[in-house]
């Protein structure tokens, strides 16, 4: 397969994948009130919440059992579209909650809140330090053509791995969200 022809096709995909969540971001936080605010962060969390189940544990089961040959030949499509998309989730959803939590005015340094603030941190450091740069890696590789299966099977199981991390982070930060809106 000729990656650098299909390329292109798999990036303008990808963009689509964070200019259209930038837009409902931007006019999220332009709309007063607090519903549009509260329905688009609800929806970005599970999305996000969404992409880590699926990579995280699907993902990372089926890939377990493949052939290098055939994780690499999945991540073709797949990781132009993460290189965007998760990033912009990462970034995103924990402003949406900040901004929601400012304009319902619940926001106060507490314990509680100083928890939701570190595991957000923390999801984004995962994001950026282990999973974009593994979804760079792959790229450059299909954008240079020179792909290495091997690496490209062992990069997709981290990028599984790190999902499965920040599935389980965004697990307890939607039981501390949960908390808020049931007793503050």
């Amino acid at each position: 397969m000729n990656n650098s022809k299909n390329i292109g096709h798999e990036i303008r995909m990808g963009v689509i994948a964070v200019v259209i969540p930038a837009i409902v971001f931007i006019a999220a936080l332009i709309i007063p009130g607090v519903l549009i605010l509260d329905y688009v962060h609800v929806l970005f969390g599970a999305l996000w919440t969404g992409i880590d189940v699926f990579l995280g544990l699907i993902f990372f089961i089926v890939l377990s059992g493949m052939e290098d040959k055939i994780r690499s030949d999945i991540s073709f499509r797949l990781i132009p579209m993460l290189l965007y998309f998760i990033p912009a989730m990462s970034v995103f959803t924990p402003l949406l909650g900040f901004a929601l939590a400012i304009r319902e005015n619940i926001f106060k340094l507490d314990c509680l809140f100083i928890a939701i603030i570190t595991i957000s941190i923390v999801l984004a450091v995962v994001s950026f330090a282990v999973i974009v740069p593994a979804i760079y890696s792959i790229y450059n590789g299909f954008k240079s053509n020179t792909v290495d299966e091997s690496m490209n099977g062992k990069l997709l199981m981290r990028i599984a791995e790190a999902a499965s991390i920040q599935m389980v982070l965004q697990i307890v930060i939607i039981s501390l969200m949960a908390y808020i809106v049931v007793f503050i």
